[in-house]
């Protein structure tokens, strides 16, 4: 596909100046208010000193507990305000988990601090009027306190594992704790690998093997900060027999060209790639991790999900078209075959490895694609030890990397004829709540004659399979998820008996990994993700310049939802950004048109900055404060937006950056402290000048600014994007387009804004503008513009 009008890199740097947010946090409400605080104090107490006992009593006997000087002591939320993370006398917190009425805070006691409680109480009971004293929350919110149990620890929206079987366990604990848990687990003769644990700067991740009963006497060692279900990964397939002939396979294998030498990769990360006669020419390297066997697909998975990436229209070649390809192929098999080995790998331990023998074995660009979840770990949006691998992979300053991950399919395929309410009640899968992942969900146009039936989703709509994250615990401050929807198939209905099937019409063709039937059907979020990452790397051929932030970007920058989808979200109401909110929590973005993404139009104009700046800086108090913005002024085309008049014109902004993950977050419920930084954008307003602009966003630049216009943007401030993904689009006359050529990117706080090592570290960030008028051509004459400049 040859690229006539490209988009546009502005290389010149953007403005650079210290910044201080003008906008301040507001805390929220504090705990309903107790009728006697006395009573309640008192109440507190006694159970603590029944912990005491109970520690004194069990601790002679029990070889896993920790000395009576420390004892696991939970506090546990009885209303709807939950609980404080912090308590009297100076405990380390191992772990705040869940919200509201199950919230619960897991702490390391120590016992000899027993009289700062008491006087901490004795100063919430005295209260009368001016500021309240410390820990005033931590009484009021009448919380009760008990010896840590698994149900405390316990992480998750699956069922805790019972019974005398064993079960496959994920222990959350901070790093310096990883030596004593180990001890322990030789000592209750667990089975447990050093190469097995996931370690992240704030938090460690074992797997083990175990019964419910082990699993008590850890509890109660005082060191475990959280217990998840042990995770594993699922391809989610759909099983079809392939229809077509292998006499067509091997006409197309001739119409096939390779791509050049040091194309851009897709690296499939499932199950292998079988030698396919389609694949092979195409297959650069084949490894595993996670044991020994064969690289070959044992599972057909991965070999149908590389067909889906490596061609963008494998049924228009099998027909007689040819196929010029601008990329390749790299498969690791991530999911050993069942009985490969008896000890809990963690999937984030074998992506890890997998991602390091890859470019261990060849160099090259690539897009990592990720077409499986884990179904044990989180679907609330809550970071997990997979989501978070992938952030700090992505994050890597030396080498960051782009990975598209699947939002995840429903748990039955084949029985949701109301599929939609399903749709917002199963969340998107571990690991597609990552930050800086491209997170694909799948929406379907497949129609076809179905006689007496009927498609089951309309065209446009969400394909049938894929999750939403409609139902994700906002308290656990997730990124707007997900971020794109792809082609992901879609079902028949008899709409006299209800019945639900696939048909051959509605599904994706692709290669299998059975040679007799070299072709097969497939679908799901896992065929969408595959063809987005195809896309990505042939955008990387065509722009080889351009970073993984870009690369991603410019998948949200080309969206659109289609009439479907606004239909679906039409009986919500506007106020307060309502109806935005469920239609990003539903279908993302939208669907990318590929081409907008590829390359302009005669009357559109793509602009691509990336730039870097500081998130964190010192001020002269040697403070740890947030860093600097950066303004950018933009090649404007504002002769032609002029002449325009009140011609309507459209203007998109995406922002796109990686953050670092803060794993140890998630232990103590402190979930805006998970991203390293955060960085947002704002436009130059019409008749307002670069330097009210920069007035109107930074405490530290003094100047008049104006009142603000009314609003012209589609999601505003409050729902362009949570997260590292930020977009937005604007309609309105182009003269007010004309004034509007310049941008500010500035910093949000996050963890690093608490460590002064951080001070001096520059993060990445691509922005993408662009202008789209009806008819005009305003393309030609910027790139002349910008090669002048």
């Amino acid at each position: 596909m040859a690229v006539e009008r490209p988009h546009l890199l502005v290389a010149q740097p953007g403005r650079r100046l210290d910044f201080a947010s003008k906008s301040r946090a507001s805390g929220g409400p504090g705990p309903p208010p107790v009728e006697r605080r006395d009573l309640n104090a008192s109440r507190i107490i006694e159970e603590l000193q029944a912990v005491l006992a109970e520690g004194a009593a069990t601790a002679d006997d029990d070889t896993v507990a920790m000395s009576l000087a420390t004892l696991p002591v939970s506090v546990r939320a009885t209303t709807e305000w939950g609980v404080t993370p912090t308590v009297p006398g100076g405990p380390e917190v191992l772990s705040k988990i869940g919200f509201e009425e199950k919230a619960r805070t897991n702490i390391a006691w120590v016992a000899k601090t027993f009289d700062k409680l008491q006087r901490a109480a004795d100063k919430y009971i005295e209260y009368d009027e001016g500021p309240k004293p410390h820990y005033f929350n931590f009484f009021e919110s009448a919380p009760q306190i008990a010896m840590t149990t698994v149900d405390d620890l316990w992480a998750s929206d699956m069922p805790i594992p019972e019974g005398d079987d064993e079960a496959a366990w994920e222990i959350w604990l901070k790093p310096e704790r990883e030596e004593r848990i180990r001890q322990i687990l030789r000592d209750l003769d667990l089975r447990s690998r050093v190469a097995d644990a996931v370690v992240f700067e704030t938090a460690c991740i074992l797997p083990v093997y175990a019964r419910r009963t082990a699993m008590d006497r850890l509890a109660r060692s005082a060191s475990v900060a959280q217990l998840r279900p042990a995770s594993s990964l699922n391809a989610g397939l759909i099983q079809m027999t392939a229809a077509v002939q292998t006499a067509a396979v091997t006409a197309a294998v001739r119409r096939v060209t390779p791509a050049n030498d040091g194309a851009p990769s897709v690296c499939v990360l499932d199950t292998g790639v079988s030698d396919h006669p389609l694949l092979a020419p195409s297959t650069k390297v084949k490894l595993v991790v996670g044991g020994t066997y064969t690289p070959h697909d044992y599972d057909g998975h991965g070999t149908k999900m590389a067909g889906l990436a490596l061609f963008s229209d494998l049924p228009g070649l099998l027909t007689g078209g040819v196929a010029d390809l601008l990329v390749d192929l790299e498969s690791v098999a991530v999911q050993p075959p069942p009985g490969a080995g008896d000890t809990p790998t963690l999937p984030a331990a074998r992506v890890r490895d997998a991602v390091a023998a890859i470019e261990a074995a060849r160099e090259a660009k690539r897009t990592f694609c990720f077409a499986m979840n884990a179904p044990e770990e989180a679907s609330d949006g809550v970071p997990s030890s997979l989501s978070t691998e992938l952030d700090k992979l992505a994050f890597n300053p030396a080498r960051r990397r782009l990975f598209c991950a699947s939002a995840g399919n429903l748990p039955d395929t084949h029985g949701h004829q109301d599929y939609q309410s399903a749709n917002e009640f199963h969340g998107i899968q571990a690991p597609a709540q990552a930050w800086n992942v491209l997170t694909v969900a799948a929406c379907t146009d497949l129609e076809t004659e179905l006689g007496p039936l009927q498609a089951l989703a309309p065209q446009g709509d969400l394909c049938p399979w894929s999750r939403t994250a409609v139902n994700w615990d906002r308290d656990a401050r997730p990124p707007s998820k997900p971020d794109i929807v792809f082609e992901g198939g879609n079902q028949q209905l008899d709409p006299v008996t209800k019945a639900i099937a696939p048909h051959p019409g509605l599904l994706m063709l692709t290669t299998s990994n059975d040679a007799a039937n070299p072709l097969c059907l497939t679908g799901q979020t896992s065929a969408a993700t595959a063809a987005a990452a195809g896309f990505c790397a042939r955008l990387q051929a065509e722009y080889p310049l351009f970073w993984p932030e870009t690369i991603r970007g410019l998948m949200v920058h080309a969206t659109e939802h289609t009439p479907a989808m606004r239909a679906r979200v039409a009986h919500i109401p506007e106020k307060y950004g309502q109806q935005k909110a469920a239609l990003l929590a539903r279908y993302g973005y939208g669907r990318p048109d590929t081409r907008r993404a590829l390359e302009n139009a005669r009357n559109s104009l793509t602009l691509i900055q990336q730039g870097e700046l500081l998130p964190v800086r010192l001020n002269e108090k040697k403070q740890t404060v947030l860093g600097e913005m950066a303004f950018h002024s933009l090649p404007w085309p504002i002769e032609i937006l002029d002449d325009l008049g009140d011609e309507r014109a459209e203007l998109r902004v995406t922002l796109s950056y990686f953050i670092e993950p803060n794993a140890g977050a998630a232990l103590i419920g402190a979930f805006d402290q998970y991203a390293s930084h955060g960085l947002d954008f704002s436009m130059r307003r019409p008749k307002e000048t670069e330097e009210q602009t920069i007035s109107r966003l930074n405490k530290l630049v003094a100047g008049e600014t104006q009142k603000s216009p009314k609003s012209r943007w589609e999601f505003g401030d409050r729902q362009r994007g949570r997260g590292g993904l930020k977009h937005d689009r604007w309609t309105g006359p182009a003269r007010e387009l004309a004034e509007m050529g310049g941008v500010a990117v500035f910093p949000r706080g996050g963890w690093w804004s608490k460590d002064a090592e951080r001070v001096g570290d520059l993060v990445c960030y691509s922005l993408i503008v662009s202008i789209r008028t009806r008819e005009e051509e305003i393309y030609t004459a910027i790139p002349i513009e910008i090669a002048a400049a």
